[in-house]
């Protein structure tokens, strides 16, 4: 072995991102353009190869170079480390499992690959769906749900499921919860011992795709979660060189429940029928009247548990016989963070917000009691007459309002997860946006309110 492939050796066994773009290029003749959140995920990858990830769920946008780097590259990697490993590889359909399984072996067999690992295949490896190197390592590519037989996963290799659902069939709940049953009673069991780690990549499509079901304690086990949304907190682009935030924004627009979920990765289910998304005027934050009185609206959670309903926090008013909503986000925390947070978002949200308005259910009474005592804000007690009604004829008694355009949200990155949440109910997991919208429509709206 030359001296310079000795290096290039050392540094592509050192780290994936550079085994991927040094074999991407010698095989491709294109550079494979990285972007900061590439060197998380191989990072990522690389802990999971170190035994620190046992279970991994990476949620990323499609067509941002997940399985060129999660699969591909990752079981080449891996094999030139060590070529003993067992990888299993699973996909929505059997053609696309077998292309990924197939390009990963012209990888191996390139003349880039051979001049620095020299790993040979079997001789009998000429099948795509199941490949084995002469040191016993090897692949085994199938659907997500076809059969699994012959070939468990191990000696540093992983069970790799990269996309277990088409867009079309996460709409089927029968299709779903085949998928999730399935993870459970087959694919899990594929591992040649408990230590061999397992990887979900995925766009997320729905609440109760895979991704939910694990996150959610379906198969009651601890799952590391890399979430990569296309836009962060400050509406900045994950992957500027490929999209900006204007053709972000475009895709959005063109299809918010789409966007929500394989984009930002906050899924919902399609829309339930009490409150739809287009009856919410959307408005620039300087479009605002100037004469809006905010207040603060807090629906409690009893825990911090993600099973639960978060805490939801609204900053809302009104103007002249309409309702606007600066911010709506929930957030789940305990007290004392809870107060923590409180204070310091009102510090930061940038209006002057008039008081505070708590529903004195679960946390609500001792939040109260903590932001009077340690706080100069005008805290009260939220007493409504929608007390006395379900959330669902709270919501319709909420609905002509919005229907009739006097609801405005001010444009922020918090109105897809709030609009998704609120058009999905009864469906959705959560209400807590419902909570709060329905209380400070009453307030300013109806008016058959009182606070102590």
């Amino acid at each position: 072995m030359t001296n310079i492939n000795s290096i290039i050796k050392e540094k592509c066994e050192k780290s994936l991102l550079f085994f991927t773009r040094y074999i991407f290029k010698e095989n491709t003749g294109n550079k494979f353009e990285a972007a900061k959140f590439h060197y998380t995920l191989a990072d990522t990858l690389e802990r999971v190869h170190n035994g620190e990830i046992k279970r991994l769920i990476i949620n990323i946008p499609p067509r941002y170079g997940k399985t060129e780097i999660a699969v591909k590259m990752f079981i080449a990697w891996t094999l030139a480390k060590d070529p003993k490993s067992k990888f299993i590889h699973l996909s929505y359909s059997d053609s696309l499992a077998l292309d990924n399984s197939s390009m990963t072996k012209e990888y191996i067999n390139s003349d880039s690959f051979q001049n620095i690992w020299n790993i040979d295949l079997k001789k009998d490896s000429q099948s795509q769906k199941k490949w084995y190197t002469k040191q016993g390592g090897g692949v085994y590519a199938t659907a997500s749900g076809g059969a699994i037989t012959g070939f468990g996963a191990g000696t540093g290799g992983a069970i790799i499921i990269d996309d277990p659902l088409k867009p079309d069939d996460a709409l089927s709940d029968v299709r779903r919860s085949f998928i999730n049953n399935r993870y459970n009673t087959t694919i899990r069991s594929r591992v040649n011992d408990r230590d061999v780690p397992i990887i979900v990549i995925m766009q997320r499509l729905h609440e109760d795709d895979l991704s939910g079901f694990l996150l959610n304690g379906g198969s009651g086990e601890q799952w590391h979660h890399l979430k990569l949304a296309a836009l962060d907190d400050e509406n900045k682009p994950l992957w500027p060189e490929k999209h900006s935030f204007d053709e972000l924004e475009a895709i959005r627009q063109a299809d918010r429940y789409t966007f929500s979920g394989q984009y930002l990765q906050i899924p919902s289910p399609p829309e339930g029928g009490e409150w739809r998304k287009d009856w919410f005027n959307i408005i620039n934050r300087a479009e605002l009247p100037n004469d809006i009185t905010f207040e603060m609206y807090i629906d409690g959670a009893y825990t911090k548990d993600t099973k639960n309903d978060p805490t939801g926090i609204q900053i809302s008013g009104k103007s002249g016989d309409n309702l606007y909503i600066f911010k709506s986000i929930d957030k789940y925390l305990e007290m004392p963070e809870l107060k923590t947070f409180i204070t310091s978002f009102v510090k930061s949200c940038g209006v002057n917000i008039t008081q505070i308005l708590v529903e004195p259910k679960a946390s609500g009474k001792s939040l109260v009691q903590l932001l009077r005592r340690e706080t100069n804000y005008n805290v009260s007690e939220l007493k409504t007459n929608f007390v006395r009604y379900s959330k669902i004829e709270r919501a319709r008694a909420s609905s002509p309002f919005i229907e009739g355009g006097r609801v405005y949200l001010v444009n922020d990155n918090w109105n897809d997860a709030f609009l998704q949440q609120v058009s999905t109910f009864p469906n959705a997991k959560h209400d807590e946006h419902i909570d709060v919208t329905s209380y400070s429509i009453e307030r300013n709206l109806i008016n058959n309110f009182f606070v102590i």
